[in-house]
């Protein structure tokens, strides 16, 4: 070989040197933008998964929720309402066999006579319901006070006792209301009965008062006579399933009560609140209805 093809063998050589390490460099960046790639394509794969499994436990969910939603609902926990407390104070060992009447006092409280029918009623172990003033009960509350723990029933006879057929809605609501509210502040809990002043009702009552109506079947004509011999005589004709109206605002209510009560029991007769009274002849006391009696 001469010198002239030796020399250029080694400048071929010497090109070749140079030539290889970059083509490794090259196939080695090569292998790991591939390499990158792959981990960020599983990386991606990853996260895709992950977020179709959130979307299925989403799905789930909402088709579990669903599912209940649609289901019978569960029963709720009874709050401690008016209607339960009713029930809790109607007597269950009365005799459905025998004559039940409601006596009901209007107007009141009024300490000198509220307790003395309290009293009367209690000795003959006879219930009645009292339709009080809301005005009257921050003086007289312990009137109001004595005859609830005492068993009988306390409805509302509005705040100030004016006839509210001659009111506009909002003065009607603002009777119930505050009526309502001074009542349960004395005895933990709300009227469940009406009885509309002066006996007045219309349709705007009706709509609004959200209370059944109590009216009477037997009147007294207590306020009327102040008599002990004529509110006896007024109530001669009492029969099974009457609501008597009287008020606890007279002494000589409370006298002829003395006469009238102890009369009625001795002849079998049971006198009850109104609440027992419904219930016992199976009638349903529904919101803005008047009722006269249980007949």
């Amino acid at each position: 070989m001469d010198v002239k093809e030796k020399r250029h063998l080694d400048r071929r050589k010497q090109i070749e040197q140079s030539v290889i390490p970059e083509n490794r460099s090259r196939i080695i960046m090569v292998n790991a933008a591939v390499i990158l790639g792959v981990v960020v394509i599983a990386m991606v794969i990853q996260l895709v998964s992950l977020d179709q499994l959130g979307g299925q436990k989403d799905n789930l969910q909402r088709s579990k929720a669903s599912a209940e939603a649609t289901s019978s609902p569960k029963p709720q926990a009874v709050p401690s309402s008016t209607t339960k407390k009713k029930n809790k104070r109607i007597r269950k060992n009365l005799d459905t066999n025998k004559p039940m009447v409601a006596f009901t006092f209007d107007d009141g409280p009024y300490d000198a006579v509220t307790k003395q029918i309290v009293n009367v009623l209690v000795k003959n172990k006879s219930r009645a319901t009292f339709f009080v003033v809301g005005n009257r009960i921050e003086r007289y509350q312990e009137a109001l006070k004595y005859a609830y723990e005492h068993g009988n029933q306390i409805g509302t006879h509005t705040y100030d006792h004016g006839d509210l057929s001659k009111m506009k809605k909002h003065q009607i609501l603002q009777e119930i209301s505050q009526s309502k509210n001074a009542i349960r502040e004395v005895i933990g809990e709300d009227p469940g009965l009406l009885r509309p002043p002066y006996g007045t009702v219309n349709n705007k009552i009706r709509k609004l008062v959200g209370l059944p109506m109590i009216y009477w079947s037997v009147d007294s004509r207590d306020w009327q006579s102040r008599n002990k011999k004529q509110i006896l005589e007024q109530c001669k004709g009492i029969q099974d399933g009457d609501i008597i109206l009287m008020h606890d605002l007279y002494p000589t209510t409370a006298d002829a009560v003395k006469k009238l009560i102890p009369s009625l029991v001795k002849k079998g007769y049971q006198l009850v609140t109104i609440e027992e009274l419904f219930y016992y002849k199976g009638i349903s006391l529904e919101a803005g209805q008047e009722y006269h009696s249980a007949r």
